[in-house]
């Protein structure tokens, strides 16, 4: 009785918050989530899906084996050709996961679909090719309720390889505005937000495609602060399709983009933007380095030194020109070593 009564008063989180409005259609005639301890709050998971299926077994079945008792996975795939499907079919019988296939707009506007109908008080979404370590949820949920002015959590995540063997750890870093707009935090598969905040945030920005979990955490700050929880909570997968490894030239736009629009709406850190400006410069001299880039990374360090003068992050891009012509990995020892001061 107790559990059909908690069952019917969660709404999705599109049918409570004006700032959803837009997706209010799809929160109609939901199946009721899954509450085996009602002292704890739901957790909604959203997995956006679009031809991993080489990976998206492994992403679910690292929700599902989490040690935590409320959960609700909504799975959005927007048409998978591969086999995803055949894989998701595997999981039909577990009442937690719920899938919905169809054309969407995006990886934002899946991740949008799916906490629309979210009845959690906590939110998440893991990409369909990352995972959770065990005790991620559970972790997580405890911090969330230790601190309640946060808005939301973070902490450390481990970098794998196509076939899960780990790269190196990303260690979590203290929170502050500015070390969003330097890609220092938070490391996005970790990340388990506030209901309450996610519904004033509102919906991701469908207009970006490359950095949008940045432009949604500048965004859900203005609620309050992110937390720093202890901890290694999820991989990273970095394989030839991903975005971060296959088009990490689309992120200079949008990133830049979102470091002005932040300054212009915070008058009181302007002061600080030439040296974050810097530092994304550095970051994408860094990367067109590793590439094998030699002019753009010339060009972009330049930048760098033009707006703030020597940033530490420059010291990385040689290295990263040395390992390119070696095929070694001096650069990334160096930033996993550096990463966990």
């Amino acid at each position: 009785m107790q559990l059909a009564l908690l069952r019917t008063r969660m709404q999705p989180l599109a049918a409570e918050y004006p700032a959803w409005a837009g997706y209010a259609h799809l929160t109609a005639s939901l199946p009721p989530p899954v509450i085996r301890d009602p002292a704890q709050p739901l957790v909604s998971i959203v997995v956006p899906s679009l031809n991993q299926g080489r990976y998206i077994g492994a992403t679910l079945q690292s929700i599902l084996s989490q040690n935590y008792p409320n959960l609700e996975v909504w799975v959005i795939d927007g048409g998978s050709s591969d086999e995803t499907l055949a894989v998701l079919d595997t999981f039909a019988g577990d009442d937690r996961i719920q899938i919905v296939t169809g054309k969407d707009a995006g990886q934002a506007d899946a991740i949008n679909r799916g906490w629309a109908r979210a009845r959690g008080s906590v939110l998440a979404w893991l990409n369909s090719d990352d995972t959770y370590l065990p005790g991620a949820i559970a972790a997580q949920v405890s911090a969330l309720q230790s601190h309640p002015g946060a808005v939301a959590v973070y902490a450390s995540a481990r970098y794998i390889d196509e076939q899960g063997q780990a790269l190196r750890t990303v260690a979590a870093r203290p929170y502050h505005p500015l070390s969003l707009l330097r890609l220092l935090i938070p490391i996005q598969p970790t990340v388990f937000a506030r209901r309450a905040a996610a519904g004033l945030t509102g919906p991701l920005d469908l207009t970006m495609r490359y950095a949008l979990d940045t432009a949604y955490w500048v965004r859900l700050i203005r609620h309050g602060p992110m937390l720093q929880a202890p901890g290694i909570v999820a991989t990273y997968r970095l394989h030839a399709a991903s975005k971060t490894v296959a088009q990490f030239s689309g992120f200079y736009r949008e990133w830049l983009q979102i470091a002005e629009q932040f300054f212009a709406a915070h008058p009181g850190l302007r002061p600080a933007r030439p040296a974050v400006l810097a530092d994304i410069y550095a970051a994408m001299a860094n990367l067109e380095a590793r590439n094998g880039a030699l002019g753009a990374a010339v060009r972009y360090a330049v930048y760098a030194l033009t707006l703030a003068g020597w940033r530490p992050r420059l010291a990385k891009t040689p290295l990263a020109l040395l390992d390119r012509v070696l095929g070694s990995d001096v650069a990334d020892r160096i930033g996993s070593w550096w990463g966990q001061r």
